[in-house]
């Protein structure tokens, strides 16, 4: 796709893209600098990367914990609260001031992975596998015979992400050591190893005899996907697990993946009973639903598969032995979450969505919009009982 030139975009495009650096300089946000990466002193989920390169032609944020992430704007919306547009009126009143920011032109560089080496040991990685995630010692040694995971050198555990042809094009890097004290609430390092192929994750496939049935499960995490494997992995199928690394901004990946491998009869949305969970179940569905009609894929169902909602994730029901779970419609699912979160409930979380607020989200507030669509409306149209 070719680049959009400075002279095409619109004066509000111009104002959105300024520099999250320069106003969380003028504004007095404290950050760690990583290189070309900004880590918030008040939010260590909070990452802002200043490279600026043909695909990425401004700053970006991205807000692990909450789920979101954009330009400035978004992170005028989401960071500071503040409403379209107050947003908007900040951003032209600081322009002046944003203008004078140095831009770090950068640029991309392919996917490496002579520098994620692996180390001759792995019992560390296994360690943290079996002992602190609960998974069983037999599936990270068969993941670790056919190469998709490796410990690297310094103990992190690293899941490598695989094309077509089996070709290595990325990866994920869950470290081992926690410690609260550095990484924050998530307690240890994890990121996606630089250069990492776009809208891509880590897979593999598992298959059933006696079945063809195409099923593609997708998963927050990789850690949440072999979870669900270990404890139902022996669904019948031709099955492919998937990570997002992440939820309803990674959208892109699923679509990214039917492209390239094919349209599956099943695609088993398996994300977080949370907040940001629920939202990327919303925008995956609909984005789905979307490419259904597109392209005539009638006969490919869409299913949720969640654990109790007592667990945020698979791996919390893992840690529990907890092996009940929801395989639904989209319709029963819109029903059973509007039971168990309340009409008022899932309004606010539609009306955040609609924001641009795609993580979990505060305590129920009192002003929400009656003139949304409920979340069972948002369902009514797109469903079909297959």
């Amino acid at each position: 796709m070719a680049a959009v030139t400075e002279e095409k975009l619109s004066n509000v495009d111009k104002l959105c893209r300024q520099s999250i650096q320069k106003y969380l300089d003028i504004k007095g946000i404290p950050y760690e600098k990583q290189g070309y990466y900004l880590r918030l002193t008040d939010h260590d989920s909070l990452v802002v990367d200043t490279r600026i390169t043909s695909q990425k032609p401004y700053e970006t944020f991205y807000w692990n914990s909450q789920g979101v992430g954009g330009n400035l704007y978004n992170f005028l919306r989401s960071y500071e609260g503040l409403e379209k547009k107050i947003a908007l009126d900040q951003l032209e009143k600081l322009a002046p001031e944003l203008a004078k920011a140095p831009q770090h032109h950068y640029q991309v560089v392919e996917y490496q992975p002579e520098k994620w080496p692996g180390s001759r040991q792995n019992q560390q990685m296994i360690n943290y596998f079996t002992k602190t995630r609960k998974l069983d010692e037999r599936l990270i040694q068969v993941l670790i015979k056919h190469g998709l995971i490796r410990q690297l050198r310094n103990g992190s555990a690293f899941f490598s992400w695989r094309d077509k042809n089996m070709k290595e094009i990325g990866g994920d890097v869950q470290g081992t050591i926690v410690d609260h004290k550095r990484f924050g609430k998530r307690g240890t390092i994890k990121m996606i190893a630089k250069g990492s192929a776009r809208e891509f994750g880590f897979r593999f496939n598992a298959n059933s005899k006696n079945d063809d049935t195409k099923k593609l499960y997708i998963f927050e995490s990789p850690i949440d996907m072999l979870s669900y494997f270990q404890m139902h992995g022996n669904q019948p199928g031709v099955k492919t697990f998937l990570s997002l690394n992440g939820a309803a901004t990674k959208v892109n990946t699923v679509s990214n993946y039917i492209t390239k491998f094919g349209v599956p009869d099943e695609i088993h949305l398996a994300l977080d009973t949370d907040a940001a969970g629920l939202k990327g179940i919303i925008r995956i569905n609909g984005r789905l639903e979307t490419l259904r009609k597109e392209h005539g894929w009638d006969n490919m169902k869409i299913i949720v598969d969640q654990p109790n909602s007592n667990n945020k994730d698979w791996n919390d029901a893992l840690k529990l032995n907890d092996k009940q779970y929801y395989a639904e419609s989209m319709h029963d699912f819109a029903n059973r979450k509007t039971k168990e979160l309340g009409a008022k409930r899932i309004r606010q979380i539609m009306d955040e969505m609609l924001a641009g607020n795609m993580g979990n989200s505060k305590a129920i507030t009192n002003e929400v919009n009656p003139q949304k669509a409920s979340f069972k409306q948002h369902f009514k149209d797109k469903r079909k009982e297959r």
